[in-house]
Protein backbone atom coordinates (compact mmCIF):
# COMPACT_ATOMS: atom_id res chain seq x y z
CA UNK A 1 0.00 0.00 0.00
CA UNK A 2 1.27 3.41 -1.37
CA UNK A 3 -0.48 6.78 0.20
CA UNK A 4 0.20 9.47 -2.80
CA UNK A 5 -1.33 13.14 -2.37
CA UNK A 6 -3.75 14.56 -4.77
CA UNK A 7 -3.61 18.48 -5.63
CA UNK A 8 -6.87 18.66 -3.17
CA UNK A 9 -4.26 17.39 -0.43
CA UNK A 10 -6.26 14.83 -0.06
CA UNK A 11 -4.29 11.61 0.38
CA UNK A 12 -5.36 8.56 -2.04
CA UNK A 13 -4.24 5.07 -1.26
CA UNK A 14 -2.42 3.12 -4.53
CA UNK A 15 -2.87 -0.98 -4.35
CA UNK A 16 -1.92 -2.94 -6.79
CA UNK A 17 -4.58 -5.39 -8.24
CA UNK A 18 -5.24 -8.01 -10.09
CA UNK A 19 -6.83 -6.64 -13.14
CA UNK A 20 -6.87 -2.59 -14.54
CA UNK A 21 -10.38 -1.38 -14.77
CA UNK A 22 -11.53 -3.34 -11.70
CA UNK A 23 -8.71 -2.56 -9.77
CA UNK A 24 -8.99 1.55 -10.91
CA UNK A 25 -12.49 1.07 -10.28
CA UNK A 26 -12.62 0.28 -6.92
CA UNK A 27 -9.67 2.50 -6.04
CA UNK A 28 -12.32 5.57 -7.24
CA UNK A 29 -14.91 4.09 -5.23
CA UNK A 30 -12.52 3.43 -1.89
CA UNK A 31 -11.32 7.30 -2.49
CA UNK A 32 -15.05 8.73 -2.54
CA UNK A 33 -15.32 6.43 1.14
CA UNK A 34 -17.04 3.07 -0.44
CA UNK A 35 -14.39 0.50 0.86
CA UNK A 36 -15.19 -2.30 -1.87
CA UNK A 37 -13.05 -5.07 -2.57
CA UNK A 38 -11.56 -5.21 -6.56
CA UNK A 39 -13.91 -9.07 -6.39
CA UNK A 40 -16.93 -7.86 -6.17
CA UNK A 41 -16.49 -4.98 -8.36
CA UNK A 42 -15.70 -7.51 -11.17
CA UNK A 43 -18.60 -9.63 -10.21
CA UNK A 44 -20.93 -6.69 -9.76
CA UNK A 45 -20.07 -5.34 -12.70
CA UNK A 46 -20.20 -8.76 -14.76
CA UNK A 47 -16.22 -8.62 -15.69
CA UNK A 48 -16.26 -12.40 -16.97
CA UNK A 49 -17.33 -12.78 -20.67
CA UNK A 50 -15.75 -14.61 -23.73
CA UNK A 51 -15.92 -13.59 -26.93
CA UNK A 52 -14.02 -14.74 -30.71
CA UNK A 53 -14.49 -11.43 -32.86
CA UNK A 54 -12.63 -13.52 -35.63
CA UNK A 55 -13.63 -10.92 -37.96
CA UNK A 56 -11.84 -7.79 -35.73
CA UNK A 57 -7.83 -7.86 -36.21
CA UNK A 58 -5.29 -6.85 -34.08
CA UNK A 59 -1.83 -6.95 -35.63
CA UNK A 60 -3.29 -9.08 -38.24
CA UNK A 61 -4.71 -11.83 -35.84
CA UNK A 62 -8.07 -12.11 -34.34
CA UNK A 63 -9.44 -10.61 -31.03
CA UNK A 64 -9.88 -13.04 -28.64
CA UNK A 65 -11.60 -11.18 -25.52
CA UNK A 66 -12.15 -12.97 -21.91
CA UNK A 67 -13.70 -10.17 -20.54
CA UNK A 68 -16.88 -7.82 -21.63
CA UNK A 69 -16.02 -4.37 -23.38
CA UNK A 70 -13.59 -1.84 -21.67
CA UNK A 71 -15.87 0.14 -19.67
CA UNK A 72 -18.50 -2.16 -18.93
CA UNK A 73 -17.21 -2.76 -15.42
CA UNK A 74 -17.12 0.74 -14.36
CA UNK A 75 -20.54 1.40 -16.07
CA UNK A 76 -22.25 -1.45 -14.39
CA UNK A 77 -20.74 -1.30 -11.19
CA UNK A 78 -21.87 1.96 -10.86
CA UNK A 79 -24.96 1.44 -11.59
CA UNK A 80 -25.62 -1.21 -9.82
CA UNK A 81 -24.06 0.12 -6.45
CA UNK A 82 -26.47 3.62 -6.96
CA UNK A 83 -22.75 5.84 -7.76
CA UNK A 84 -23.55 8.85 -9.57
CA UNK A 85 -20.56 9.11 -12.31
CA UNK A 86 -19.29 11.20 -15.42
CA UNK A 87 -17.73 9.71 -18.44
CA UNK A 88 -16.20 11.21 -21.66
CA UNK A 89 -14.86 10.89 -24.88
CA UNK A 90 -13.40 13.21 -26.90
CA UNK A 91 -12.65 14.37 -30.95
CA UNK A 92 -10.18 16.47 -30.13
CA UNK A 93 -7.21 15.39 -27.90
CA UNK A 94 -5.95 18.93 -26.99
CA UNK A 95 -9.58 19.51 -25.87
CA UNK A 96 -9.30 16.07 -23.98
CA UNK A 97 -5.62 17.11 -22.32
CA UNK A 98 -7.08 20.28 -21.16
CA UNK A 99 -10.13 18.98 -19.27
CA UNK A 100 -7.97 16.49 -17.79
CA UNK A 101 -5.62 19.24 -16.45
CA UNK A 102 -8.58 21.45 -15.01
CA UNK A 103 -10.14 18.88 -13.50
CA UNK A 104 -7.01 17.60 -12.00
CA UNK A 105 -6.34 20.91 -10.40
CA UNK A 106 -9.82 21.05 -8.86
CA UNK A 107 -8.61 17.86 -6.96
CA UNK A 108 -10.81 15.28 -8.96
CA UNK A 109 -8.61 11.98 -9.50
CA UNK A 110 -9.81 11.02 -13.05
CA UNK A 111 -10.26 6.82 -14.21
CA UNK A 112 -8.60 7.10 -17.86
CA UNK A 113 -8.59 4.55 -20.74
CA UNK A 114 -5.14 3.92 -22.81
CA UNK A 115 -3.32 2.18 -25.28
CA UNK A 116 -0.08 0.61 -23.30
CA UNK A 117 2.35 0.47 -25.81
CA UNK A 118 2.54 4.57 -25.59
CA UNK A 119 2.95 4.28 -21.50
CA UNK A 120 6.92 4.44 -21.76
CA UNK A 121 6.72 3.79 -17.53
CA UNK A 122 7.03 0.43 -18.57
CA UNK A 123 9.55 -1.27 -19.53
CA UNK A 124 9.57 -2.33 -24.06
CA UNK A 125 9.06 -6.05 -23.46
CA UNK A 126 5.46 -5.71 -21.25
CA UNK A 127 4.82 -2.82 -23.86
CA UNK A 128 1.73 -4.26 -26.61
CA UNK A 129 -0.62 -2.60 -28.65
CA UNK A 130 -4.13 -2.58 -26.29
CA UNK A 131 -6.53 -0.32 -25.98
CA UNK A 132 -7.55 -1.28 -22.91
CA UNK A 133 -5.45 -0.54 -20.19
CA UNK A 134 -7.02 1.54 -17.00
CA UNK A 135 -4.90 3.85 -15.18
CA UNK A 136 -5.86 6.92 -12.49
CA UNK A 137 -4.62 10.05 -13.13
CA UNK A 138 -3.20 12.02 -9.96
CA UNK A 139 -2.38 15.26 -10.27
CA UNK A 140 -0.17 17.29 -12.82
CA UNK A 141 3.47 17.28 -12.31
CA UNK A 142 6.23 19.11 -14.48
CA UNK A 143 6.17 17.77 -17.82
CA UNK A 144 3.30 15.28 -17.13
CA UNK A 145 1.06 13.41 -14.70
CA UNK A 146 1.59 11.70 -11.59
CA UNK A 147 -0.74 8.07 -12.17
CA UNK A 148 -1.66 5.16 -10.24
CA UNK A 149 -1.03 1.94 -12.72
CA UNK A 150 -3.27 -0.36 -10.67
CA UNK A 151 -0.84 -3.03 -12.57
CA UNK A 152 2.23 -1.56 -10.55
CA UNK A 153 3.33 -1.74 -6.86
CA UNK A 154 3.79 2.15 -6.86
CA UNK A 155 2.47 5.69 -8.42
CA UNK A 156 4.37 6.36 -11.51
CA UNK A 157 5.12 9.26 -13.14
CA UNK A 158 4.22 9.51 -16.85
CA UNK A 159 5.06 12.37 -19.54
CA UNK A 160 2.16 14.05 -20.73
CA UNK A 161 2.96 13.03 -24.82
CA UNK A 162 3.11 9.78 -23.64
CA UNK A 163 -0.31 10.24 -21.92
CA UNK A 164 -1.64 11.62 -24.85
CA UNK A 165 -0.64 9.42 -27.05
CA UNK A 166 -1.69 6.41 -25.20
CA UNK A 167 -5.44 8.62 -24.86
CA UNK A 168 -5.77 8.84 -28.36
CA UNK A 169 -4.12 5.76 -30.08
CA UNK A 170 -5.59 4.55 -33.21
CA UNK A 171 -6.31 0.71 -33.70
CA UNK A 172 -9.33 -2.06 -32.79
CA UNK A 173 -11.57 -0.16 -29.33
CA UNK A 174 -10.00 3.24 -29.63
CA UNK A 175 -10.41 5.04 -26.36
CA UNK A 176 -10.49 8.52 -27.92
CA UNK A 177 -9.62 9.77 -24.84
CA UNK A 178 -11.74 8.14 -22.45
CA UNK A 179 -12.02 9.91 -18.79
CA UNK A 180 -14.45 8.96 -15.81
CA UNK A 181 -14.91 9.23 -12.41
CA UNK A 182 -17.90 9.62 -9.95
CA UNK A 183 -19.44 12.67 -9.02
CA UNK A 184 -21.06 10.37 -6.24
CA UNK A 185 -20.97 7.63 -4.38
CA UNK A 186 -23.61 6.38 -1.79
CA UNK A 187 -22.03 4.85 1.83
CA UNK A 188 -24.47 2.08 2.88
CA UNK A 189 -25.16 0.60 -0.78
CA UNK A 190 -27.27 -2.53 -0.94
CA UNK A 191 -24.21 -5.03 -1.78
CA UNK A 192 -26.50 -7.92 -1.96
CA UNK A 193 -28.79 -6.52 -4.77
CA UNK A 194 -25.96 -5.52 -6.75
CA UNK A 195 -24.50 -8.51 -6.70
CA UNK A 196 -27.77 -10.34 -7.50
CA UNK A 197 -28.08 -7.92 -10.61
CA UNK A 198 -24.28 -8.96 -11.47
CA UNK A 199 -24.69 -12.61 -11.54
CA UNK A 200 -28.09 -12.33 -13.57
CA UNK A 201 -25.98 -10.24 -16.13
CA UNK A 202 -23.24 -12.73 -16.29
CA UNK A 203 -25.34 -15.34 -16.83
CA UNK A 204 -27.39 -14.34 -19.73
CA UNK A 205 -24.14 -13.13 -21.19
CA UNK A 206 -22.87 -16.30 -21.12
CA UNK A 207 -25.46 -18.61 -21.94
CA UNK A 208 -28.10 -16.47 -23.81
CA UNK A 209 -26.51 -14.48 -26.39
CA UNK A 210 -27.67 -15.69 -29.94
CA UNK A 211 -24.73 -14.55 -31.65
CA UNK A 212 -22.52 -17.83 -31.96
CA UNK A 213 -19.32 -16.11 -31.44
CA UNK A 214 -19.89 -15.02 -27.67
CA UNK A 215 -20.18 -16.57 -24.27
CA UNK A 216 -20.40 -20.18 -24.23
CA UNK A 217 -21.00 -21.09 -27.58
CA UNK A 218 -17.88 -18.81 -28.63
CA UNK A 219 -15.80 -20.91 -26.87
CA UNK A 220 -17.16 -24.02 -28.92
CA UNK A 221 -16.31 -21.95 -31.71
CA UNK A 222 -13.75 -21.19 -31.16
CA UNK A 223 -12.06 -24.85 -30.28
CA UNK A 224 -13.67 -26.01 -33.93
CA UNK A 225 -11.76 -22.96 -35.54
CA UNK A 226 -8.59 -24.18 -33.91
CA UNK A 227 -9.32 -27.93 -34.71
CA UNK A 228 -9.23 -26.91 -38.44
CA UNK A 229 -7.06 -24.22 -38.45
CA UNK A 230 -3.59 -26.56 -39.95
CA UNK A 231 -5.88 -27.74 -42.65
CA UNK A 232 -7.29 -24.16 -43.51
CA UNK A 233 -4.37 -22.33 -42.85
CA UNK A 234 -1.21 -24.49 -42.77
CA UNK A 235 0.63 -25.37 -39.38
CA UNK A 236 3.00 -22.05 -39.25
CA UNK A 237 -0.01 -19.76 -39.61
CA UNK A 238 -1.93 -21.98 -37.39
CA UNK A 239 0.36 -22.19 -34.61
CA UNK A 240 0.81 -18.05 -35.23
CA UNK A 241 -3.14 -17.72 -34.51
CA UNK A 242 -3.26 -20.06 -31.77
CA UNK A 243 0.07 -18.06 -30.35
CA UNK A 244 -2.08 -15.24 -30.38
CA UNK A 245 -4.81 -16.43 -28.44
CA UNK A 246 -2.44 -17.81 -25.84
CA UNK A 247 -0.96 -14.17 -25.29
CA UNK A 248 -4.60 -12.58 -25.05
CA UNK A 249 -5.57 -14.55 -22.26
CA UNK A 250 -1.96 -14.55 -20.52
CA UNK A 251 -0.91 -11.33 -20.93
CA UNK A 252 -3.12 -8.70 -22.24
CA UNK A 253 -5.47 -7.12 -19.58
CA UNK A 254 -5.77 -10.08 -17.06
CA UNK A 255 -6.87 -12.86 -19.35
CA UNK A 256 -8.98 -16.16 -19.10
CA UNK A 257 -7.41 -18.16 -16.29
CA UNK A 258 -6.86 -14.55 -14.11
CA UNK A 259 -10.38 -13.90 -14.81
CA UNK A 260 -11.94 -16.88 -13.97
CA UNK A 261 -9.78 -16.76 -10.73
CA UNK A 262 -11.30 -13.16 -10.36
CA UNK A 263 -14.89 -13.85 -10.68
CA UNK A 264 -14.18 -17.37 -8.25
CA UNK A 265 -12.72 -14.73 -5.67
CA UNK A 266 -16.12 -12.36 -6.15
CA UNK A 267 -18.47 -15.58 -5.81
CA UNK A 268 -16.38 -16.76 -2.64
CA UNK A 269 -16.56 -13.02 -0.85
CA UNK A 270 -20.79 -13.06 -2.26
CA UNK A 271 -20.93 -16.63 -0.73
CA UNK A 272 -19.92 -15.09 2.99
CA UNK A 273 -21.79 -12.23 2.37
CA UNK A 274 -25.60 -14.52 1.90
CA UNK A 275 -24.16 -17.41 4.05
CA UNK A 276 -24.63 -19.34 0.83
CA UNK A 277 -22.44 -22.58 0.83
CA UNK A 278 -23.74 -23.15 -3.03
CA UNK A 279 -22.08 -19.96 -3.89
CA UNK A 280 -19.04 -20.95 -2.54
CA UNK A 281 -18.77 -24.37 -4.12
CA UNK A 282 -19.12 -22.86 -7.31
CA UNK A 283 -16.49 -20.66 -6.46
CA UNK A 284 -14.68 -23.39 -6.34
CA UNK A 285 -15.74 -25.47 -9.78
CA UNK A 286 -14.66 -21.58 -11.39
CA UNK A 287 -10.53 -22.12 -9.90
CA UNK A 288 -10.89 -25.15 -10.81
CA UNK A 289 -11.98 -24.17 -14.78
CA UNK A 290 -9.46 -21.37 -14.39
CA UNK A 291 -6.93 -24.47 -14.34
CA UNK A 292 -8.16 -26.34 -17.21
CA UNK A 293 -7.85 -22.89 -19.18
CA UNK A 294 -3.85 -22.58 -17.64
CA UNK A 295 -3.40 -26.49 -18.92
CA UNK A 296 -4.87 -24.86 -22.64
CA UNK A 297 -2.38 -22.45 -22.39
CA UNK A 298 0.69 -24.90 -21.73
CA UNK A 299 -0.45 -27.26 -23.98
CA UNK A 300 -0.78 -24.62 -27.15
CA UNK A 301 2.98 -23.60 -26.25
CA UNK A 302 4.29 -26.70 -26.15
CA UNK A 303 2.78 -27.29 -30.13
CA UNK A 304 4.15 -23.72 -31.14
CA UNK A 305 7.53 -24.23 -29.55
CA UNK A 306 8.48 -27.70 -30.70
CA UNK A 307 6.41 -27.15 -33.97
CA UNK A 308 4.76 -30.64 -33.93
CA UNK A 309 7.29 -32.31 -31.85
CA UNK A 310 5.08 -33.07 -29.30
CA UNK A 311 2.21 -35.31 -28.06
CA UNK A 312 0.53 -32.40 -27.95
CA UNK A 313 -1.86 -31.49 -30.61
CA UNK A 314 -4.21 -29.37 -32.21
CA UNK A 315 -6.71 -31.89 -31.38
CA UNK A 316 -6.12 -31.97 -27.71
CA UNK A 317 -6.21 -27.97 -27.70
CA UNK A 318 -9.78 -28.39 -29.08
CA UNK A 319 -10.33 -30.97 -26.65
CA UNK A 320 -9.47 -28.72 -23.59
CA UNK A 321 -11.72 -25.82 -25.13
CA UNK A 322 -14.76 -28.27 -25.35
CA UNK A 323 -13.99 -29.24 -21.58
CA UNK A 324 -13.81 -25.59 -20.75
CA UNK A 325 -16.89 -24.47 -22.31
CA UNK A 326 -18.72 -27.75 -20.77
CA UNK A 327 -17.78 -27.05 -17.52
CA UNK A 328 -18.43 -23.42 -17.66
CA UNK A 329 -22.07 -24.29 -18.88
CA UNK A 330 -22.71 -26.08 -16.60
CA UNK A 331 -21.46 -23.53 -13.87
CA UNK A 332 -23.74 -20.51 -14.76
CA UNK A 333 -26.55 -22.64 -15.29
CA UNK A 334 -26.24 -23.62 -11.82
CA UNK A 335 -25.27 -19.87 -10.67
CA UNK A 336 -28.63 -18.94 -12.53
CA UNK A 337 -30.60 -21.40 -10.53
CA UNK A 338 -28.69 -20.40 -7.03
CA UNK A 339 -29.16 -16.47 -7.78
CA UNK A 340 -33.38 -16.99 -7.75
CA UNK A 341 -33.21 -18.72 -4.59
CA UNK A 342 -30.87 -15.73 -2.82
CA UNK A 343 -32.90 -13.33 -0.54
CA UNK A 344 -31.61 -9.17 -0.29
Amino acid sequence: MNIEITASGKPFVHNHSAHCESGVTSALFRDQGLDISEALVFGIGSGIFFGHLFFVKMVGLPITTFRSQPGAVFRKAGKRLGVKFVTKRFRNPQKGMAELRQLLKQGQIVGLTTNIYWLSYFPNRFRFQFNGHNLIALREIEGGFRVSDPVLEHPVDCLAEDLERARFSHGPLEPHGLMYYPSFVPQNPDIKKACIKGMKDTCNMMLRTHIPIFGVRGIRFLAKRIKNSPQKLGFHEACRHLGNIVRMQEEIGTGGAGFRFMYAAFLQEAGELFQSDELKQLSQEMTAIGDIWREFAVVSARIIKQRGKTEDTFDKVYDILMECAAREEALFRKLNEVVRKLKV
